[in-house]
């Protein structure tokens, strides 16, 4: 009866896997993907569930006895690693059993492997001949078993002196290259991954990570003493927790905690080849490639299943966290991730105790034939399978991008400057920019320079005729009594600032401006920061005009604005300066002359430039904005009355003082909204009552 019972239950197993997108998990199962300017969007599904393996389907030819007694029971406990090999044969590491388990295609038992000699397998993987090495961490050791499953080899700590005398050998993941060298994830080896030869011998750390850029231990390093530094503890590179090999021999690894670039591809010398990707989750629990190089990640935390290229940038994601419905093709604690030669998609779920099985849908596969071409450098064949992602999904990026490089290809730089814009991608939008720019240069270059040359000439012969014979005086004389006007004289008055700035505030203290003309300023700096914002390029800028809060970018300007106005002033009355507040309103104000000066002119210049030439860009705005903060600490100095001394002192209490209102303003908001949740909350109540 109970073997009736299993066969029946591996006959809908295989059905499962048979059958098309089912319309019952389709209809609740979403798949997601992030944008080039890290939005995230729903976006076409990319793989459905189509069945689950468990204990109560994995049987098959084990021992006549347990067969024939019906006792044949291969339930997981606390499975932590799952691998595929050549023949699509199953392995799962049955952690809490102590065993590997080798199934077929369909999920059905053929042997167990190790049992009474693992301890807790926590690593499998199976190399092109069929040989299995298991991860022990129980027993601190890698086992090694052939085709059989019988046990051929074991490997302990390595006794070499470079291993570390101290440090602890618990093997957790392994993986092996085509070379036969063993790559090994050991707990708490901040190193890296223990390489070992063939034999076992340590051949060294390998693809170790970097404790990154503290900022409090580099102010702990400007103001602590040899002593005080000497008792902080290390901040300590965290190791990897997870290592795969690609098809190319490259070897992949996965570390839990690192917030940026959780994910490495590592070449020989251990140098990373993925562009660092801020959508790569920080607690992957596993990782797999499949043979066209694409990268599989599962995260322990929320759940989700993500794919990436062999670039590193994200294609989709999908799946997530259970919420108690034992709903398929959601997780409780994923813990594995492999793919099979048919693209099938198996993950294992540590809690449950069970592998869910995932087909790639056409929207999937078309993506994935697209890529191949696109990172095979065959832009132009892959034309068409990325209109058809197109036609499927209308804003998914990397189809334009796909698009835009086959028109770049082809020398239609047009069309592929539209494409690549809406593709976000500004390395190739750049690049075609700079094609566009050649061809326009070389039609207009000639006119450009005679049309210069005459304006030059022109202007030349206007003014010697102006000095020769009074012509445009009338003009010249309007100009003049214009500029007399008190309003527009104060207004040109930040010319003066940029020309001779201590003069300019000696003049600024004696009446120069008032506080109508460095309002209008206030407006100007207001106009001057939207058409920066929505006309720099998005090369530089790095923004989308169409998400940008207008509203957001002028507090961005006006707050910390008047914040230092406020804060100056009240700063100059403890420290006995000189200057009114209407005084510091003007004074900062016309700080910002360069700003409103520059600021246009840079934001066009910014769409006439590749990134090639971005350090023009960037230290033009350097320039503007170190000449905004030498404006400051001049304003700082003349209207107060400061020496230099007390100048620099009164800006850092001004500037403490922002922080401080900054923390205020923070928690006073924190309060009112929690205050307003409780109000609410109560009002409902009471209104439910009622």
């Amino acid at each position: 009866m109970f073997k009736r019972k299993s066969v029946l239950l591996a006959a809908v197993i295989l059905s499962l896997l048979t059958l098309a997108v089912p319309a019952p998990a389709s209809a609740r199962y979403v798949s997601f993907t992030y944008k080039q300017d890290g939005q995230l969007r729903l976006t076409q599904t990319a793989y459905v569930p189509v069945g689950v393996l468990d204990g109560y389907g994995m049987f098959g030819p084990g021992s006549a006895a347990k067969e024939e007694s019906g006792d044949l029971t291969v339930a997981l406990d606390q499975p932590q690693d799952l691998f595929i090999d050549k023949r699509n044969h199953i392995y799962v590491a049955d952690s809490g059993n102590g065993r590997v388990l080798e199934l077929d295609g369909r999920g059905s038992l053929i042997r167990v492997i190790g049992e009474g000699e693992l301890e807790e397998p926590t690593g499998i993987y199976v190399d092109e001949s069929g040989k299995l090495y298991v991860a022990d961490y129980g027993a601190e050791q890698v086992a090694i078993y052939d085709r059989e499953g019988n046990k051929v080899a074991s490997i302990g700590k390595p006794e070499s002196l470079l291993f570390g005398k101290n440090n602890a050998f618990k093997p957790k993941k392994i993986a092996v290259d085509k070379r036969g060298n063993l790559f090994i994830v050991g707990e708490g080896l901040i190193q890296g991954l223990v390489e070992l030869s063939p034999d076992g011998s340590f051949l060294g750390y390998f693809g170790g990570n970097r404790a990154g850029f503290d900022l409090e231990r580099t102010i702990q390093k400007l103001f602590f003493t040899k002593k005080q530094l000497s008792q902080l503890s290390r901040k300590l590179p965290p190791s990897p927790t997870n290592v795969a090999v690609g098809d190319d021999g490259l070897i992949f690894t996965a570390t839990v905690g690192l917030e940026s670039g959780s994910i490495k591809k590592l070449n020989v010398a251990g140098d990373n080849l993925l562009h660092s990707s801020s959508f790569m989750s920080p607690n992957i629990a596993d990782i797999t490639v499949d043979p066209m190089g694409n990268i599989y990640a599962a995260d322990s935390v929320e759940g989700y299943i993500a794919v990436y290229n062999k670039d590193g940038s994200m294609l989709f994601a999908f799946g997530g966290m259970d919420s108690g419905y034992q709903s398929l093709g959601y997780f409780t604690s994923p813990s594995g991730v492999a793919v099979n030669g048919d693209g099938l998609l198996y993950v294992l779920d540590k809690d449950r105790g069970n592998i869910q099985i995932f087909k790639p849908t056409p929207f999937a596969l078309l993506v994935y034939k697209a890529m191949s071409l696109y990172l095979d450098g065959k832009y132009v064949e892959s034309l068409e399978p990325w209109r058809q992602v197109l036609r499927l999904d209308s804003m998914f990026d990397l189809a334009h991008l796909g698009i835009g490089l086959a028109y770049y290809k082809q020398g239609k730089f047009d069309l592929a400057f539209e494409e690549l814009k809406l593709a976000k991608n500004a390395g190739e939008y750049s690049n075609t920019y700079w094609e566009l720019r050649r061809e326009w240069l070389m039609k207009h270059v000639s006119t450009v320079i005679l049309v210069l040359a005459g304006l030059f000439v022109l202007w030349t012969v206007l003014k010697w005729l102006h000095r020769k014979n009074g012509f445009g005086a009338p003009v010249v004389e309007a100009l003049r009594r214009f500029r007399r006007i008190r309003l527009v004289s104060e207004l040109l008055h930040v010319f003066r600032m940029l020309r001779h700035p201590i003069d300019g505030y000696e003049e600024l203290a004696t009446g120069k401006a008032s506080v109508l003309s460095a309002t209008i300023l206030l407006i100007a700096l207001a106009v001057v920061r939207l058409y920066e914002v929505y006309q720099t390029s998005f090369i530089f800028s790095g923004v989308d005009p169409l998400r940008v809060s207008m509203v957001s970018e002028l507090l961005k300007l006006f707050v910390p604005l008047f914040a230092w106005i406020v804060c100056n002033y009240m700063v100059s009355i403890i420290n006995d300066g000189e200057g009114k507040f209407k005084d510091v309103y003007k004074g900062s104000i016309y700080a910002l002359s360069p700003y409103l000066v520059l600021g246009v002119p840079l934001a066009l210049m910014s769409k006439g430039l590749t990134l090639m030439e971005s350090v023009v860009y960037d230290y033009s705005r350097m320039f503007m904005i170190l000449w905004c903060i030498v404006l400051f600490v001049i304003m700082v100095k003349e209207i107060h009355g400061y020496e230099l001394k007390e100048t620099f002192k009164n800006i850092a209490i001004t500037l403490s003082g922002m922080a401080v209102m900054a923390l205020i303003a923070f928690i006073f908001f924190g309060l009112t909204s929690q205050v307003w949740d409780f109000v609410r909350s109560i009002a409902e109540e009471v209104k439910y009552l009622g």
